[in-house]
């Protein structure tokens, strides 16, 4: 198999792997483990768009994976993918949080509890399909040039 056609395989199984796990997190997560906590105030929905989840579920799947290359400094790719993937949960879901947690701001302070946990929730979930992606994308990466420098 020549290098390109590997590089394809490996980029849709690690497109495909990552979305599938952030998609099952969060329905964990949503529906099982803090259902009440989005039930009523700011964050409170029915989620019966399902199938618009689930194709926003493989955009972000997609675009995480052919962004994850253009900052991979060589390190392991686990770690790597992790740091992605928190870049990824704060750059994705803080400016929109903010944004919801502002227009439906209440003053029992559940915009800010709303903010913090939704916020956290998605470093979690975005950071493990960031290790996903390292793991399964980033295996065998050769870093020709630095895109993203160093913080010392």
């Amino acid at each position: 198999m020549d290098k390109n056609a590997m590089t394809i395989k490996r980029w849709t199984l690690a497109m495909l792997a990552s979305g599938v796990a952030m998609w099952l997190l969060a329905g964990l997560w949503h529906l099982v483990i803090v259902p009440n906590f989005y039930s009523g105030g700011i964050g409170a929905e029915h989620h019966e768009g399902g199938w618009m989840i689930s194709v926003g579920y493989v955009l972000l799947a997609s675009l995480m994976t052919y962004m994850f290359p253009l900052g991979y400094q060589g390190g392991k790719p686990a770690i790597e993918g992790l740091r992605f993937g928190l870049l990824i949960g704060l750059l994705w879901v803080t400016p929109h949080a903010l944004v919801r947690a502002g227009a439906h701001a209440g003053s029992d302070g559940s915009s800010v509890s709303y903010l913090l946990i939704n916020g956290v929730w998605h470093l979690v979930e975005q950071g493990i399909g960031g290790i996903i992606i390292g793991l399964i994308f980033g295996a065998g990466m050769v870093v020709t040039q630095k895109v993203v420098p160093e913080l010392k």
